[in-house]
């Protein structure tokens, strides 16, 4: 059971889930010309653990905002369940949860503040002298490598760093579930890193972090789980390292003036590769989940009597997964 802390935080539950949705439909719905209506999230299925970091990944913003919105207890769902660390949530009910910290954005952070002072300041009803709380929030800005944010003005900085910012302040808290809620926002690979670290912050002490983004190299280097959005429902999801193993199998990418030609020359070589042609060049993908090895890459090149300009061997991302999955390309 939960024990409450004052400040509206409460003692980690013993539940094994942090979220578990099933069947979940929201009450919005698409309107088409013919009259027919579709609702925007259909059958979504998800289980969130202790300690995980999850990447929800689609192109549609409002669809990404409205799935977080419902898990968080922002918006009612129409049909299905949604339990928060296993217990039931009313689906009418419209406030966010004690247990949950919900984030979109970072428009609600004081622009007159530094990073900081803010963070002193959502800390200061803690149990804890002053001076303890600023060692502690200055020794989380280090081993997060965001100490440079630390003296900047809010409002000097980015949309994208205003979000880490509330997001540090999720991981001074005790919250359970933190829902990062970003779809409109990029961020660079420090920034990523940053999230990266306080997403292990909230795992260590139990909880678990939901982000809802556009941004794949983020979510690639941010969390441990995937899932992707796709025209409504949640599909392909699974840990980072299925994902990228089973979906993104493009091996290497080969440059020549005339691909079409190669490719035909290379798919006579070896039938068992998969050969599209993209402008100037060939990219080459495997049936299987294991790597094409270079040698095999530059015999078929030898036996096929080709060259190639340039020859570049092609890492499994998270980008790459998801293209596969929306071209209908995924094996």
């Amino acid at each position: 059971m939960k024990h409450r802390k004052p400040g509206g935080y409460s003692e980690p539950s013993p539940a094994t889930y942090i979220v578990q949705a099933s069947g979940l439909t929201s009450r919005e719905v698409y309107q088409y010309a013919d009259g027919r209506q579709e609702s925007v999230l259909r059958g979504v299925y998800l289980e969130i653990r202790r300690g995980e970091c999850w990447g929800v990944i689609g192109n549609e913003a409002f669809e990404l905002e409205l799935l977080t919105q419902i898990i968080g207890n922002v918006r009612p769902y129409g049909s299905g369940r949604c339990v928060l660390v296993e217990r039931g949530m009313m689906r009418k009910k419209r406030r966010i949860l004690p247990h949950v910290f919900y984030i979109s954005g970072g428009d609600t952070v004081p622009g007159n503040l530094n990073t900081l002072e803010y963070l002193m300041y959502v800390t200061a009803h803690f149990d804890t002298p002053g001076c303890e709380r600023q060692v502690a929030i200055l020794e989380m800005l280090l081993q997060t490598e965001l100490y440079h944010l630390t003296l900047v003005p809010i409002k000097y900085l980015s949309a994208a760093e205003k979000a880490v910012v509330c997001l540090l302040a999720a991981g001074l808290s005790r919250a359970l579930l933190v829902i990062f809620s970003v779809p409109e926002l990029s961020f660079d690979p420090k920034l990523s890193k940053g999230i990266r670290h306080i997403a292990n912050r909230i795992a260590g002490r139990g909880g678990a972090l939901l982000i809802a983004s556009r941004d794949c190299d983020m979510a690639q280097t941010a969390c441990d789980h995937a899932a992707f959005l796709i025209n409504g429902k949640l599909t392909q999801r699974g840990t980072m390292d299925e994902l990228l193993t089973y979906l993104d199998r493009r091996a290497y990418i080969l440059e020549n003036e005339t691909p079409e030609a190669l490719a035909g020359a290379l798919g006579r070589v070896r039938p068992d590769w998969i050969l599209r042609v993209f402008e100037r060049e060939v990219h080459v993908y495997s049936q299987n989940t294991e790597k094409v090895a270079e040698t095999e890459m530059l015999d078929a090149l030898l036996a096929a009597g080709q060259t190639v300009d340039a020859l570049q061997t092609s890492k499994r991302t998270l980008k790459n997964a998801y293209r596969e999955v929306l071209a209908g390309h995924a094996l």
